[in-house]
């Protein structure tokens, strides 16, 4: 595959189960081991850069987080022990966490349980993605990130990327086909390879993977 992504650009990668994304959302902070020449930040080789560089440029969240046996605050600010409560609350507005925050016993200060077992899928996954958010890396990565979060709000997330004040390049991978509509570009990935490439507007009218995953999208949405 060959593909480039620009700065602030949000892009959506989409496609099967078993199709690679997760592969490539690995590849990216080289959680994988790739060879040389193969993945370019800003024009520089990721395998000659320093690891620790590299993951400071790169904010990923994958499917399931780990999160800590303490505060829902510390859990968000753990990359920036000294952020100050307005920061964290911003980034918890931004993943849509905060008015369920402010439900919690003691708000910022509940405690959540080992592996934020006190928390729903939900609630877990938006908190990773706020403690991310915190971090203000340029290139933001989501590994099916959003998989136990409703459509709407994985949609109201992706629209708050897209117009938040950090201009973050924002690499979307994920089976919510409402919320990878949101995005600048779609990429269309199956059995290893880039099937299909472009906005919403332009993959749903053309025959192909794309189009019949979008009408098993709509399909489910009439069921529910």
């Amino acid at each position: 595959m060959n593909f480039t992504v620009q700065p602030g650009e949000t892009v959506a990668i989409v496609g099967p189960i078993g199709s690679g994304k997760s592969t490539l959302a690995n590849a990216l902070p080289r959680l994988l081991n790739i060879g040389e020449g193969q993945i370019f930040l800003d024009g520089h080789d990721i395998t000659t850069l320093p690891l620790k560089d590299l993951r400071r440029a790169i904010a990923y969240v994958p499917q399931e987080s780990f999160l800590f046996s303490n505060t829902i605050q510390d859990n968000i600010r753990y990359g920036d022990p000294l952020a100050a409560a307005l920061e964290v609350e911003h980034a918890a507005k931004e993943a849509q966490i905060h008015p369920e925050i402010l439900n919690f016993p003691k708000r910022y200060d509940t405690l959540v349980g080992e592996r934020g077992i006190t928390l729903s899928g939900g609630q877990r996954q938006r908190t990773a993605l706020a403690r991310a958010l915190m971090v203000d890396a340029p290139v933001l990565v989501l590994d099916d990130a959003l998989s136990s979060v409703d459509n709407q709000t994985a949609t109201q997330i992706l629209q708050n990327l897209k117009t938040g004040t950090q201009h973050q390049t924002v690499i979307f991978i994920s089976h919510q086909m409402g919320a990878a509509a949101m995005a600048d570009r779609i990429l269309v990935m199956d059995q290893g390879r880039i099937v299909q490439a472009g906005s919403h507007a332009e993959l749903v009218v053309q025959p192909g993977l794309y189009q019949a995953l979008w009408e098993q999208h709509q399909l489910k949405e009439v069921l529910v």
